[in-house]
């Protein structure tokens, strides 16, 4: 029973995982724009990207700053994606 339990949440884990936690006592902002983290895989086996941080709303300064990171990356079988490939290409419609 242990076993099977076991198995099936080894099927469910991702192969690549990232989790961080950053803690600053002190964040200056020096540019205006947006932040983004993605993770990509080839072939894309599913990707989840989780970010914990506080908003600026125009201040230049944060303090005590405590941002989170959960990142997955999952790698698709390439045979199913082969295949999966091949078939929207015979459904996609011509331009």
């Amino acid at each position: 029973m242990i076993l099977i339990a076991t198995l099936l949440l080894q099927a469910n884990a991702p192969d690549i995982q990232l989790d961080a936690r950053v803690r600053a006592r002190q964040v200056t902002i020096e540019q205006k724009g947006d932040a983004r983290l993605t993770v990509t895989t080839s072939p894309d086996g599913g990707n989840l990207v989780d970010v914990q941080a506080p908003r600026a709303n125009g201040r230049r300064e944060l303090r005590d700053v405590d941002v989170r990171v959960r990142a997955e990356a999952r790698i698709a079988d390439p045979g199913q994606t082969r295949n999966n490939n091949r078939g929207e290409a015979e459904t996609s419609t011509p331009q």
